[in-house]
């Protein structure tokens, strides 16, 4: 007897913790009136830089930052971030890397550019070779906003 009068009370606990879990919420709410992000990519510095890494071998980096920066009042998340060393004289490619959104969450911390806002990732890209060379540096993004549309700015930057 006892437990059927305190089933209704635990009835209401378990309804009262049901809808106190759907009051928050972690999808974004996408700016009313914008229809798609407007989003730019930067690397700096630019041009970049080669610089010896090591003396055995010899290895070299080129080091800088990509930064996207969304300028039309809608965030998105970045899915996927490339970048591509391209030797000058022969074209061939000498080095690359790829961060997806699980990488981003790993060595830059976050994987969103909210809206009217940037995200910086610092980025390092090594080769070896008997000497220092010519190269252009290719970054690329996959972005999708807030609001399902998929943007893919890229890049060509000297390395010198």
């Amino acid at each position: 007897m006892n437990a059927a009068k305190g089933l209704p009370g635990a009835a209401a606990l378990l309804l009262l913790a049901a809808l106190a879990g759907g009051c928050g919420s972690n999808t974004p709410t996408p700016t009313p009136g914008v229809g798609v992000a407007a989003l730019t990519l930067t690397v700096a510095p630019n041009p970049v830089a080669t610089v010896q890494s090591s003396p055995l071998g010899p290895t070299f980096a080129v080091r800088y930052t990509a930064t996207l920066t969304e300028t039309n009042g809608l965030g998105g998340t970045i899915e996927l971030l490339t970048s591509s060393l391209y030797d000058d004289a022969t074209g061939v490619l000498i080095a690359r890397n790829q961060f997806d959104d699980a990488d981003l969450l790993v060595f830059v911390g976050a994987k969103r550019v909210e809206p009217n806002a940037s995200l910086a990732i610092p980025q390092e890209l090594t080769y070896a070779a008997a000497a220092k060379r010519a190269a252009s540096l290719v970054v690329s993004t996959r972005f999708r906003d807030d609001r399902g549309n998929l943007i893919e700015p890229t890049l060509l930057v000297k390395a010198n």
